[in-house]
C-alpha cells in the first residue's frame, strides 16, 4: 500500500511541476445544458471552463466552482478555415442516444482541437459559447 500512495505522490508531484511550467490559456466557457462525458468521465450539467496548457497536448474542463476537473487529450488540431469563421467560438458534443461525448472546442482566431471521435452513428450538437 505504501508503494501505491508514494507513486501517487510522485505523478502528482510531476503533473502539478508540468502545468506549473506552462502557460495555461482558457479557451472558452460555457453553461452546459446536460450531462456530458469527457476522457470516460460524466459531469454533470452546469458552468465549465476548457483550458489550454501550451506544453501539454491536454485540455483541462473545470466546473466553475471548481469541484470537478479532467483532464482531455487532444487527439488532433483542426484547422480553422474548414469549420470556423474568425469570430466563432464553440463547443461539439457527440450524442448517442441520450448520452453526450465532449468532441471538439472551437475558439475565435485559432485551429479547434479534436478530442474524442465517435465512431458509432451520432449527430452533433453545437453549443455556441460567450465571446
Amino acid at each position: 500500500m505504501r508503494v501505491k500512495n508514494l507513486v501517487m505522490l510522485i505523478l502528482s508531484i510531476l503533473l502539478v511541476a508540468v502545468f506549473a511550467s506552462g502557460q495555461a490559456q482558457i479557451i472558452a466557457e460555457a453553461k452546459i445544458p446536460f450531462a456530458f462525458s469527457v476522457a470516460g468521465k460524466v459531469l454533470a450539467a452546469g458552468g465549465y471552463r476548457f483550458t489550454e496548457h501550451s506544453n501539454t497536448r491536454v485540455i483541462i474542463v473545470r466546473s466553475s466552482d471548481g469541484g470537478t476537473s479532467v483532464m482531455a487529450g487532444i487527439i488532433t488540431r483542426l484547422a480553422a478555415g474548414i469549420h470556423t469563421s474568425p469570430q466563432d467560438s464553440h463547443i461539439v458534443f457527440d450524442k448517442v442516444g441520450d448520452s453526450y461525448t465532449l468532441s471538439e472546442i472551437w475558439a475565435p482566431d485559432r485551429d479547434g482541437f479534436m478530442l474524442h471521435i465517435t465512431k458509432e452513428k451520432h449527430e452533433h450538437r453545437i453549443m455556441d459559447t460567450p465571446k
